[in-house]
């Protein structure tokens, strides 16, 4: 028995010589190879290169008759069966730009002021229609105050004028011109529309200060002159259960004051002042889905569900007083006049809303 154990002592004593003698020289031999190939690392790269491109032909010969299998061509022409000609493209093309086509301008307002060269038979009125737009009707006398001149003189062709974007008045806002001070001089009976329209630029977007020498637009705005006949315009009253002409009775007036700004492209509903605390009544019956509190925009508003695809927003709310899933009934109280939000004076802005573009509440309102 000690004989077997002194067997497989020697035996392990052995191998383990062996492997240590092997793996020296493993190593020794490996540090040559590294070495030699750090020296020579440039002298390997032209073979390298010459063995990769070898490789990459041998692949794509290789690779040639599966693309031709996949991919059958034309004996006759040479294409690629089922591909799109080049000059069917530019048939495609050709037959689209033979189509009867319709361009539908926007019916936005511009942003700047235009200069246009006034044509042959032009008249204050032709051009007004001509940069007027479904929803943006340019009057002659917004053009004849920007050029400051009257509205009976005689055009020049080959003249030069100035076209505003907005019927109304730009002005170039001197050292202590405030908006509510325009708004006042131009015959608006609120700074509210100044605020509205899109863009103008504020110092302050919460005092609405301005700048000496920025350009304003004032919309709806009147020249010093017509200031009497305008505010006998604008200052319609408004008195619960008293009907306008044009609208569909559908809704009652929500609130009773003055409009101060109608429904414009910019504008998507109807200005109607008071003091604050004046009751605001829902227009019509219908569910409350949205109660919002926010100190801009909108400001403290509601929006009430009619049904048939129709809401109804109030704006500026200084108090609310119901809940979203409140049923309403026409003509509920729901809350009272403020100057929350984006407003620079005690109003409500009333909005209409068929599906979901809002529309001109006048045509919905008793």
């Amino acid at each position: 028995m000690s004989d077997v154990v002194e067997f497989w002592k020697t035996l392990g004593w052995y191998l383990g010589r062996k492997a240590t003698f092997f793996g020296m020289i493993f190593e020794t031999g490996k540090g040559v190879v590294v070495e030699v190939l750090k020296a020579r690392r440039g002298t390997y790269q032209k073979p390298f290169l010459h063995v990769g491109m070898v490789f990459l032909t041998v692949t794509v010969v290789m690779s040639a008759p599966i693309i031709v299998n996949s991919y059958p061509t034309s004996a006759s022409s040479g294409t690629v069966l089922g591909a799109t000609l080049p000059s069917a493209v530019q048939n495609v093309a050709t037959d689209i730009t033979n189509l009867d086509t319709v361009t539908k301008e926007s019916d936005k307002p511009r942003r700047d002021v235009e200069n246009y060269i006034i044509q042959g038979g032009d008249t204050l009125s032709s051009i007004a229609k001509k940069f007027s737009g479904t929803n943006n009707k340019l009057d002659p006398d917004s053009i004849a105050y920007l050029n400051d001149f009257s509205v009976e003189k005689v055009l020049k062709p080959g003249d030069e004028i100035k076209i505003p974007p907005v019927s109304g008045i730009v002005v170039k806002v001197k050292s202590g011109d405030t908006i509510t001070s325009l708004a006042k001089k131009y015959g608006l009976p609120s700074s509210q529309a100044i605020v509205d329209w899109p863009y103008n630029s504020f110092v302050d977007d919460e005092k609405f200060s301005l700048a000496a020498g920025q350009i304003l637009v004032i919309p709806g705005g009147k020249p010093p002159k017509e200031l009497p006949q305008a505010l006998t315009q604008v200052r319609t009253q408004v008195i619960f259960g008293t009907p306008i002409a044009g609208g569909s009775g559908q809704f009652s007036w929500p609130t009773n004051g003055v409009i101060t700004q109608y429904f414009a492209w910019y504008h998507n509903g109807i200005d109607i002042a008071n003091n604050i605390g004046t009751p605001i009544l829902a227009a019509d019956s219908g569910r409350v889905v949205s109660v919002l509190v926010e100190n801009y925009g909108y400001g403290h508003h509601i929006i009430i569900d009619h049904g048939n695809g129709l809401k109804s927003l109030y704006a500026h709310l200084s108090e609310i007083l119901v809940h979203v899933g409140d049923n309403v009934s026409r003509g509920q109280q729901i809350g009272k006049m403020g100057s929350t939000g984006r407003s620079t004076g005690s109003h409500l802005h009333f909005v209409v809303f068929s599906g979901n573009a809002s529309v001109n509440p006048l045509g919905y309102l008793k």
